[in-house]
């Protein structure tokens, strides 16, 4: 396959692609962004990331002015120019276009579009992930897919050097989000997740498993959550775009949660069904 950028109209190979310093993701991330799999040239749940995208713009106040349709006919021609039989990762940002540095929105400016197509790595679901906790030091705007990323890139790497799969993010006692997933637990045959507010971002794939989990008749609760209720839970589940979902059996070196896995594996097989039915992709379950 080829690794496809673009940006504002030009396409290419994506280490040759060069983006104008005066892009105001460069000095402010003053932009929004969302990603999707794709897979036999077609897009998991495009239509979310699309509600998703054009929502965060509306939040940050930036008016895009390609319609969804030709949104829709760019990201497809980078797809295409991919020529790739494998899974896909399609990732697209817009700033608020280019612009002399300036803390004001600039005006009568047009927003940029950055588009990037590599391939998907899906996860080794024959091992449960580990987890370690991050206290979360996020602005609150965390609703809106920022290109503001700094603390969940920390948090990332910090899960990395403990050789986690991902980090837990919290404040105080109370759970949010992880660096770059959503966290569900599972109590009681019921699927529970922290309600959606300024803190927490509205994960296209926490909202599939909560509309699956009512399809296979699984209790659900959007409402706060106590990082002493993610350690007593039965099962931690991580999702995202990428991860899709999987649970964990470790928590800051300790052992948490696999006390559920029919209920998991439940979950697990509708999504995945979900998935290949939509894309034709079918994730290798473990």
């Amino acid at each position: 396959m080829k690794n496809i950028g673009y940006y504002d109209g030009q396409l290419g190979p994506l280490s040759e692609m060069k983006v104008p310093m005066l892009d105001r993701a460069l000095y402010f991330g003053d932009g929004v962004y969302d990603v999707a799999i794709s897979y036999d040239n077609r897009i998991f749940a495009l239509e979310d990331h699309l509600d998703r995208f054009y929502h965060s713009m509306e939040l940050m106040k930036m008016k895009f002015h390609l319609s969804r349709e030709e949104l829709t006919a760019e990201l497809k021609k980078c797809m295409l120019a991919a020529d790739s039989d494998k899974g896909l990762i399609i990732y697209w940002q817009s700033s608020r276009g280019c612009a002399t540095r300036d803390h004001t929105f600039p005006e009568h400016v047009n927003p940029s579009l950055m588009i990037m197509v590599t391939e998907f790595k899906p996860l080794d679901y024959s091992v449960p992930m580990k987890l370690m906790t991050v206290e979360d030091t996020r602005f609150f705007h965390c609703n809106i897919k920022t290109l503001n990323l700094i603390p969940n890139v920390m948090a990332a790497e910090e899960a990395k050097q403990a050789n986690c799969g991902e980090a837990i993010l919290h404040r105080g006692n109370q759970l949010t989000e992880c660096a770059h997933s959503s966290l569900l637990i599972l109590k009681n045959g019921t699927l529970i997740g922290p309600k959606l507010n300024e803190l927490i971002l509205p994960s296209i794939s926490r909202k599939h498993n909560f509309e699956l989990a009512k399809q296979l008749g699984i209790p659900t609760e959007s409402r706060d959550v106590t990082m002493q209720e993610v350690w007593d839970a039965d099962e931690v589940l991580v999702c995202s775009t990428a991860k899709l979902i999987d649970h964990a059996d470790t928590l800051d070196g300790k052992p948490v949660g696999m006390k559920d896995p029919d209920t998991y594996h439940r979950l697990q097989d509708a999504y995945f069904a979900r998935i290949k039915a939509e894309c034709g992709y079918e994730p290798i379950k473990g």
